[in-house]
């Protein structure tokens, strides 16, 4: 698999005001199964407001002036470990390289926390867009997860991992 372009973007925190935008992003009903195990379609509109709660941290992925993708990061503090979840990009994004770089400058977020041992992603959908973007990230499958079928992916955190 080859690696896509380098792009410039920044991370910066989501902002309510986005969330229809998001919501737009959601355009069919594999990319919603896929990204939160959605049933049905469309979404609710009310969906990228349910995702945002006190123990989560959500950002815009910002090229030029326009989001071309949103994802969280989810303290998991029993495990020394930040879950990156919830990743999507603008669909005319796709394929150019946003994804990679949202989950690196996720992980780049996650792994400078005190106390984070290590960065974790669970993939439960069989999309080799995403385990393909994860592992273009530095990412390693670990093994499967545990409540829902599907692949537990991991970087550790701090010097080691750079």
């Amino acid at each position: 698999m080859t690696r896509p372009v380098r792009r410039k973007a920044d991370l910066v925190p989501f902002a309510p005001e986005y969330s229809p935008l998001v919501r737009s992003w959601i355009d069919t009903a594999q990319t919603y199964y896929h990204l939160c195990r959605g049933p049905g379609f469309p979404p609710p509109e009310d969906i990228v407001d349910s995702w945002q709660r006190n123990n989560v941290m959500s950002y815009l992925l910002f090229t030029g002036n326009r989001p071309v993708a949103y994802g969280e990061l989810w303290a998991r503090s029993a495990e020394r470990a930040v879950e990156i979840a919830h990743v999507l990009v603008d669909p005319h994004h796709r394929g150019q390289g946003y994804g990679t770089r949202m989950i690196e400058l996720l992980y780049e977020r996650a792994a400078e926390r005190p106390g984070v041992a290590h960065v974790l992603i669970n993939l439960f959908s069989d999309s080799r867009e995403a385990l393909g973007c994860y592992l273009n990230a530095g990412f390693r499958l670990i093994g499967t997860t545990r409540h829902i079928p599907g692949l537990r992916l991991m970087r550790p955190a701090g010097k080691a991992a750079t």
